[in-house]
């Protein structure tokens, strides 16, 4: 029992050496890689200042070498490129949606600008934002969407309070959207702005007389109208009168045209779109008085073809053949107006006149090719071939008078084709586009009376020359005998 308790003994002092003898063994590996833990982070960062220290040193004295190889800029050109991509296709996308939207393709406008906006969210190109929601609004105000509209423009003035147009347009949608009293607000910032804005006192005339504000109305009015060109003002009224056409504000375009007419009477465009707007008010009565005070200035086609119409669709033509007669009395040598009231005398079934006004027509000096034909069919169906004939004769050589042609300014020569030098009269590059009948009147020297004139002169330049190698030669005189006595 007691060597039992011995041994065990013996083997404990041994258990504990050899534990000794390893820690002894692993402490300093231990202690190292313990130090190396706490230490590593340090040692990293200042491994990467060295490498980095140590690479940039490489880079400088390799610079000459990157730069003649044109690494240096390559890759500051790709490191550019792709810092710079959302941009770029943002100043793309809006470069078309303008190019649209000045042609008039709404639609792909609207699709450009909006992605212009996408690319670009973090607004770097702050006037690109604002001319982009400056169109997008009118677009939106162009479908009657007043409430986008407003938004946009809220963004624009929010990006630059000091825009005039983004203030402008938020108190017309404003005004658009009844809320007169933010209208008013934003049209005097505007005008804060920018005093001498036209337009802005206009849209404030505007908003001031649809409010029933008369008196801030006029004075609006007068202040636009003090100093000002009258083609000025017609430019303005008929602009803002398009723009509320465009947008079926037909009571304010109407007053916008019915202004413009003030200052200018005979401008027959002006009358066409007062007229239209009358019509698409379901007032055709007035819509052809307008259209007869524009026939009263100046015949349009355009006039003509619309009293036409709604004579057709009329109850009462007598009332539209009593305007157009006043007009025809008006200009009694321009054909056409005869011609337009012997079509609405057919209607009436007053035959008789209408004859009458189509003769009176075929007489003036330009007979309208219209009322030549017509006349000549009216003659067929009486019977009267002869006169049929002659009036079909006289359309065809109008229809000749009206053909296009070249004409020299220097002879009057016709010819159906420019020419750079002209055959009768030798000159170069004075052919002129015109229609026969003009140059039939500009040419009134025949051409056989210039080739006799001309040889005329030629015989008498030869015969003075004969006689003048006959006469005897002058005897020279002194300058004694030229003195005086």
């Amino acid at each position: 029992m007691e060597n039992t308790g011995l041994i065990g003994d013996i083997l404990a002092l041994l258990g504990v050496f050899f534990l000794g003898f390893v820690a002894g063994v692993l402490f300093a590996p231990v202690q190292r890689l313990l130090a190396g833990v706490v230490r590593g982070p340090k040692v990293l960062v200042k491994g990467a200042q060295a490498v980095s220290t140590r690479l940039l040193e490489a880079l400088s004295s390799a610079e000459d070498r990157i730069d003649n190889s044109r690494v240096s800029q390559s890759l500051t050109n790709a490191v550019t490129g792709v810092l710079t991509i959302g941009l770029r296709q943002a100043e793309a996308a809006f470069r078309e949606g303008r190019e649209a939207f000045d042609r008039g393709d709404y639609g792909t406008a609207r699709r450009r600008l909006s992605l212009a906006l996408l690319w670009d969210q973090r607004v770097e190109l702050a006037p690109m934002h604002i001319s982009a929601h400056l169109k997008l609004g009118m677009l939106d105000e162009n479908k009657g969407d007043f409430a986008e509209a407003k938004k946009h423009y809220q963004r624009a003035a929010q990006l630059d309070p000091n825009n005039t147009e983004a203030a402008a347009r938020l108190g017309i949608v404003h005004f658009r959207l009844k809320e007169n009293g933010a209208a008013l607000f934003q049209l005097q910032r505007a005008l804060e702005l920018d005093p001498s804005n036209l337009d802005t006192h206009y849209s404030l005339y505007t908003v001031y007389r649809q409010a029933g504000m008369e008196k801030e109305a006029l004075e609006q009015l007068r202040i636009i109208k003090a100093g000002e060109s009258a083609d000025k003002l017609v430019e303005l009224f008929a602009r803002h009168g398009a723009e509320h056409f465009r947008l079926e504000a037909y009571v304010e375009a109407a007053a916008d045209y019915e202004l413009a007419l003030q200052l200018m009477p005979q401008s027959l465009p002006l009358y066409l779109a007062l007229g239209d707007l009358y019509y698409l008010m379901k007032q055709p009565r007035t819509a052809v008085e307008t259209w007869c005070r524009g026939l009263w200035e100046g015949y349009s086609e355009a006039l003509a073809e619309r009293v036409q119409t709604v004579a057709n669709e009329a109850d009462n033509v007598w009332e539209i053949i009593t305007l157009v007669r006043d007009c025809t009395e008006r200009h009694p040598q321009d054909g056409r107006y005869g011609l337009l009231l012997s079509r609405l005398l057919h209607l009436v079934g007053a035959e008789e006149e209408r004859v009458v006004r189509l003769e009176a027509a075929a007489r003036v000096s330009a007979p309208p090719v219209a009322a030549l034909m017509e006349l000549g069919e009216l003659y067929a169906q009486a019977g009267d071939a002869e006169r049929a004939s002659q009036c079909y004769r006289n359309g065809l050589m109008a229809v000749r008078g009206q053909q296009e042609v070249f004409c020299c300014r220097v002879c009057g020569n016709v010819s159906s084709e420019n020419q750079q030098r002209c055959f009768r009269c030798g000159n170069w590059r004075t052919f002129e586009s015109r229609v026969r009948a003009g140059c039939e009147k500009r040419s009134t020297v025949p051409l056989d009376l210039l080739e006799r004139a001309s040889n005329v002169r030629h015989r008498l330049g030869s015969t003075w020359s004969r006689i003048k190698g006959l006469l005897p030669s002058a005897a020279p005189h002194s300058r004694e005998e030229d003195k005086p006595v």
